[in-house]
């Protein structure tokens, strides 16, 4: 069975889901992004998840997700931002927003710092 047929019995199972999830802007979960194709940044594990910032709410279902990484790179400053949580380092893939369905929350992390989440902000403006 390959990656996107198992991707697909998940997303069966997360469609079903029936319990709300409570998130706001700035906080960081783990979410089930899923199988991809090409470049956009991808799931791993059984859950195929990844750490995202929520960027904005559009009511209690719905949210932009920015999906980060702790890769090592040198990211273009237009398109990442990099920021330190809890000691650790991650990048902001800004270029890779997505709207999502808050049933792909799968637990939370923390939080990004007001200034964080600012500059985020800006960038994202400044990148549209």
């Amino acid at each position: 069975m390959s990656e996107f047929d198992i991707w697909n019995e998940k997303k069966k199972e997360i469609n079903e889901l029936k319990v709300k999830k409570f998130f706001k802007s700035g906080e960081i979960w783990w979410c089930a992004m899923g199988k991809n194709i090409g470049s956009k940044e991808k799931g791993k594990g059984e859950t195929f998840a990844r750490p995202v910032i929520i960027f904005r709410e559009f009511g209690e279902d719905t949210l932009w997700a920015i999906p980060l990484t702790t890769k090592e790179s040198s990211p273009d400053s237009r398109m990442a931002y990099k920021f330190v949580c809890d000691g650790i380092v991650g990048t902001a893939k800004l270029a890779q927003i997505r709207l999502i369905s808050s049933k792909r929350l799968l637990r939370y992390i923390g939080n990004v710092s007001f200034k964080d989440f600012q500059n985020i902000r800006r960038l994202l403006i400044d990148l549209i």
